[in-house]
Order: C-alpha cells, then structure tokens, then sequence
C-alpha cells in the first residue's frame, strides 16, 4: 500500500509540472504551424522565381512573422512610419464587410495592450450569470439611460481565455468593485482562481469615465 500511495503523489507530481510544460509547447506548435501554413506558399513561390525550385524549411514562416512584426513595431514607434500605417489603416477602415472584421479585431487587441489595458478602469465582481453567483469583469465604461439611470458596461472574460467573454450592462450599484489591479485579475482569470489573488471589497465608486 506504502509503494502505491508513494508512487500515485509521485506520478501526480510529475504530471502537474508537465502539463504547463506540454500545454505551453502544444500552443508553440499550433502557432508555428499556423504561421506556416499561411506563408509556406509564399515563401515556396519566392524560392521558386529566385532559384528556379520551391525551397521551404519548416519554421521559416515564424522566423518572417516574426520579422515582419519586429519592423512595422519599429515603423509604428516613429513619424514616417506611423503616417503610412495610418494611412493603410484608414484605406482598411473604409472598406465594406473588412472595416467591420478590422475594428473590432483592433478594438480588441488595443484594449489587452500594455498601453490601452486602462480601458479596463475597475476590476468588479458582477452577479453573473444569474442572482447568486459572480464573475470577475472589469468595467470599460458607463452611461446614463433610463431617466439618468447609470448602468456601466462590464466585461466578463472567460477563462482560462480572457481574450473572449461577454459584455453585460449593470447597474453601478449593483456591482462589487474590488481592491485589485487589472493584471493580478487577469492573473487570477487565466489561473483558475488559483493565483492567490485575494479579492477584496475596496469601498470605491468608479470615477467619471
């Protein structure tokens, strides 16, 4: 019975060091190969046109991703740079059917930014999905309806991926503002509950958006 018990905690210690590990290089292997599917045919017509025969190394597809990315960030981060991709953009944002796709992808990817995450101004729990149960959210604004009635828009990410979930209107008095930066939050979302985040009631009312 000892040798069993000992060899069960054992395993289940193991196992739990290396699903972060799997999960992490599954994820790697997902997006490289991704990545390559799209830019494979591309890259093997370059080949093709420069030394007459298709050529393609697995991976080379990331490594250009990744270069491209690495430039425009640089042509983002100056003057020149950053006119001609707002030039681009505006051209996507007239676009029928694109603009639409393009915005809400952009609305999105900005508000999970280092740069934009203040569009999460509170960290709430909210009576979610129904009385008697709560969901971490972040308010990303507030109106008035209803005979000045203020409701604010609070979005409830799923996890462990926070990137999608759903935006509920809430009264502002019906919500629970914690005492948590949006980070640690995030932490807590994608872990399950498992950080040790602690969520605390902080009292506050949330500032004029």
């Amino acid at each position: 019975m000892g040798i069993t018990n000992h060899l069960k905690k054992k395993f289940l210690t193991g196992l739990f060091v290396l699903i972060p590990v799997l999960v992490t290089v599954y994820i790697i292997y997902l997006v490289i190969n991704s990545v390559d599917m799209v830019i494979a045919p591309f890259v093997r017509s370059l080949s093709l046109y420069a030394i007459g025969k298709e050529v393609y190394i697995p991976g080379t597809g990331l490594i250009l991703f990744v270069a491209v990315a690495y430039v425009t960030g640089v042509l983002a981060s100056n003057y020149i740079g950053n006119r001609l991709l707002s030039h681009g953009e505006s051209v996507l944002r007239k676009i029928p059917f694109v603009k639409g796709i393009y915005n809400s992808v952009k609305d999105m990817t900005n508000a999970f930014s280092s740069e934009k995450k203040r569009s999460f101004k509170e960290v709430v729990l909210a009576e979610f999905p129904f009385p008697g149960r709560y969901a971490v959210g972040f308010v990303t604004n507030r109106m008035r309806v209803f005979s000045d009635r203020e409701l604010c828009a609070v979005f409830v990410p799923t996890t462990p991926n926070p990137t999608s979930g759903y935006l509920v209107m809430i009264p502002e008095n019906e919500l629970m503002f914690l005492d948590m930066p949006v980070d640690d939050a995030l932490k807590y979302i994608i872990s399950l509950g498992t950080s040790g985040s602690r969520l605390e009631w902080n009292g506050k009312k949330l500032s004029s958006c």
